[in-house]
């Protein structure tokens, strides 16, 4: 089924601001049941500091280690502009962990965001593909997805 992933305020309950990535799924209940997963393992609130504190585009330590536990690929930072791998001369730089002990407490931006939160759905079974954007296909929220948390709120100002 395709559907639109919003990232930002999708509900204009607050800035109004957001972006929708078109992906295709196979079903929202695999969606809600990696959040759920993923809370149960990483805390109720991690959700809540992927980047959704206005003005703030920060995720929490606990959403940076979710993303080294499950072995993030470091190539995700840069197909979200955030790192040029070409840039880094030593060749230290060969994961997530070593980022993040280099650059510690970053600004994310809005692409690795959507990226980052993709992923990690996948890693527990969200089945979630990327699409061309699109029109005239829903969206996935709380009001059409029942349990599901958006992110990224932080990211516009």
């Amino acid at each position: 089924m395709k559907a639109y992933l919003p990232f930002g305020d999708w509900s204009g309950d607050g800035h109004s601001q957001y972006d929708d990535v078109l992906v295709d799924i196979k079903s929202m209940d695999d969606i809600s049941l990696a959040q759920q997963k993923i809370r149960q393992e990483y805390g109720e609130n991690f959700f809540n500091n992927y980047a959704n504190n206005y003005g703030e585009p920060k995720i929490s330590p606990e959403c940076w280690q979710a993303l080294i536990d499950h072995n993030m690929p470091i190539d995700i930072l840069e197909e979200s502009e955030m790192l040029d791998l070409d840039d880094i001369f030593d060749n230290t730089m060969r994961n997530i962990n070593d980022f993040i002990k280099k650059y510690p407490n970053p600004y994310v931006s809005l692409e690795f965001v959507e990226y980052s939160f993709i992923w990690l759905l996948n890693q527990y079974g969200a089945n979630i593909t990327i699409l061309p954007d699109d029109e005239d296909i829903p969206q996935i929220n709380g009001w059409t997805c029942s349990d599901f948390r958006s992110v990224g709120y932080g990211c516009f100002e």
